[in-house]
């Protein structure tokens, strides 16, 4: 089993996660999120941790770039 297998929680990535790929700072990368009404829903655990999926993300950035 590979560590990207469904319930070993590597696909779930932080808004740290995806600020560093997009290449921008945190608070842009939440008003990014805030401002896309399609972006992938994430996971809350509690009130202060919130993941999403790196495979929807992923999926959702090449979207948007096929979009343009």
């Amino acid at each position: 089993m590979s560590d990207t297998d469904i319930g070993q929680g590597a696909d779930l990535i932080a808004i740290a996660e995806v600020a560093a790929i997009l290449s921008v700072s945190k608070p842009a990368a939440m008003r990014l999120i805030a401002g896309a009404a399609d972006f992938p829903k994430p996971f809350r655990f509690n009130a202060r941790t919130v993941r999403y999926s790196k495979a929807e993300f992923i999926e959702w950035l090449h979207s948007r770039k096929e979009q343009k």
